[in-house]
Formats: C-alpha cells, structure tokens, sequence
C-alpha cells in the first residue's frame, strides 16, 4: 500500500464517493457544487491536498485532505516560534472496505509524509466524529471539547455592542484579538476563516435560506467572529476573545439575536481555557460535551507540550 497526492481528476471522483456521509441535506449535485467551491476558495487553493491510500493503480482504499494551518510554539521566555501544523479532514473508507485497517494505515503513512512536508513542522490536528481510539493507534490524543450552548432571543443586534462585523471585516479583525498565552497554539489566517464563511454562503444559496445580517461584533476590547451552519441551523462562534465577563455577555447576546433574526435554532460556543470562565458567568447558557468534532493532535516533533493545554477555537475545524 501506498500514498499518492490526487490530481483535479482524482479529487472530483472522490466527492462522488463521499457524498453518502458528507452530503445531507445538500442534493448530490449540490453537493458536488458545494465540494467545488470549497476546493477553489483562496485558502483550499493554498493549503489544500487531498490523499489516497492505494494498493494498485486506480484502487482507493482510503482517502483524507490536509490544509496548512499557522502554529506557534512558546519559548520560555515567551518568544514565539512560527511553524507548520496540518487538519486533516474527510477521512473516508467506503463501507465495503472498512474493519481492515485501512485508514490507520492512511494516517501512518501521512505522519510521516507530514514530518517530511517542512523543516519546521510542528504537528497534525484533526476532529473525530467516530470517537478517540482510532486515531489514538496513530499516536492522537484528544484534548477536552466542551460547548456553549445558547438559545436564540429576540431584540435588536446593535443595541449591545460597538459594532457588528461583516465579512469584509474578518481580516482586520483577526489583527486586533489577543494570540493565546499557551504553551502552543494554533492560529488562522484570514483566508482560512473566511473559508467557514463561504461554507454560510453555499448554503445559504442551494437550501436557501437568508444569511446573518453579521458575522460578528466588536464590544469595548471584545471580539467575536461567527458564521452560520446551514446544514444543522447552527450560529457557530468560530473565535472569541472576551476581556470581561460584561463583553462576553454582550458579544454573546448579540449572536443569540442575530441568530434569531435569521431564523436558527441555536447559537454554539467551543469551550477554551482562556475565556471558560468569563462564559460561564453569562446567563442563558449550557455547557455540554460535545457530541463529535473531538480535537485530536499528533506531534510530528519531539518537544511539542501536552495536547490537553492547546486551546482550539471552532474556526480550527476542517
């Protein structure tokens, strides 16, 4: 068995295959829509390959997708050291091919393709949806996924922050949040979370269903960046960086009325070690574990710190 890079060809063939677990709601042709703009986004065009586990020429036993990401590890002095991190999305082995081992053999082979991939690559980063021991024979370990949970209420936007945000903003507003104060962490590019955007996009064309009328909002030092989940109805918070629990509360009950306005059923936050605490003080919300999207990493370098001290806001999901 072996590891080949897929061609164009290759990868639209795949979406084909794959649609039976990614596709709902989506028709097949929406779907294959939704695949092909995904795959010619600025950020896919970039960072994007996909991969197939093969045993003979044109026999696909498994395939996955690797996207770049920016991660930074932590000097004891506090120096910052930039390096390459890869999220590994839409691992797949068709039903007729699964119980053989195949896609342990596919993110054997991956890692070290990937330690091979940059002279300063840091680790893999992926999001389990079918559990941690399958991945844990790879050497991925879980880090703790927790969410926010938050239902939608009536009232203007507005009224509670500085400034609701647009898609436009995304890039300026990365620029004025704080980086984690961890060990190591992980860091999107605008291009990167505008990807989650388009995803709103699509959806919001082939369902069809209106858009928020933000994407976001600033209050005080405070900011958060969101999007909408067109498959499941969802206003998802894709990063937040709260200073008090009264900004917290304001960004939060901003999303809670955006998402009422635009007719979804909940607004959800991915718990991290930084703002726990200041979320918590915020009514209306429960906190649950997340039923699938478990973050898993495998260093592919010696040294990197433990898994369970990353934070991992949502816009890290693939």
């Amino acid at each position: 068995m072996r590891l080949v890079l897929a061609n164009a060809e290759e990868q639209v063939s795949r979406d084909a295959v794959t649609y039976s677990a990614w596709g709902s709601p989506l028709t097949r042709e929406g779907y294959l829509q939704r695949e092909n703009r995904l795959r010619t986004h600025a950020w896919s065009r970039a960072e994007l390959k996909m991969w197939l586990l093969c045993e003979a020429p044109g026999e696909v036993l498994a395939s996955c997708e690797t996207y770049r990401t920016d991660s930074f590890l932590r000097a004891p002095d506090g120096t910052l050291s930039a390096g390459d991190s890869y999220a590994i999305a839409s691992v797949f082995t068709e039903e007729r091919l699964r119980g053989r081992g195949y896609a342990t053999k596919l993110m054997d082979l991956l890692a070290a393709e990937l330690e091979r991939a940059s002279p300063r690559v840091h680790s893999a980063i992926l999001f389990s949806d079918v559990g941690a021991p399958l991945y844990q024979r790879s050497g991925y370990r879980e880090t703790p996924a927790w969410d926010w949970r938050f239902s939608p209420e009536p009232g203007e936007p507005s009224a509670l922050v500085d400034r609701l945000l647009q898609d436009t903003d995304v890039g300026a507003t990365l620029a004025r949040m704080r980086r984690p104060d961890a060990p190591f962490f992980y860091w999107p590019t605008a291009e990167q979370v505008d990807w989650h955007i388009e995803r709103e996009r699509i959806y919001a064309e082939l369902m069809p269903r209106p858009r928020p009328e933000a994407n976001g909002a600033i209050a005080g030092d405070s900011t958060a960046l969101w999007y909408m989940m067109g498959r499941t109805g969802t206003l998802m918070v894709l990063m937040l960086d709260a200073r008090t629990a009264e900004q917290a509360a304001a960004l939060l009950g901003t999303a809670r009325r955006v998402a009422h306005r635009a007719g979804l059923s909940k607004v959800v936050l991915w718990e991290e070690p930084a703002t726990a605490p200041l979320v918590a003080k915020v009514t209306g919300g429960t906190r649950e574990l997340r039923d699938g999207s478990l973050p898993m990493i495998r260093p592919l370098r010696p040294g990197l710190p433990s898994p369970e001290l990353t934070p991992i806001p949502r816009a890290l999901w693939v």
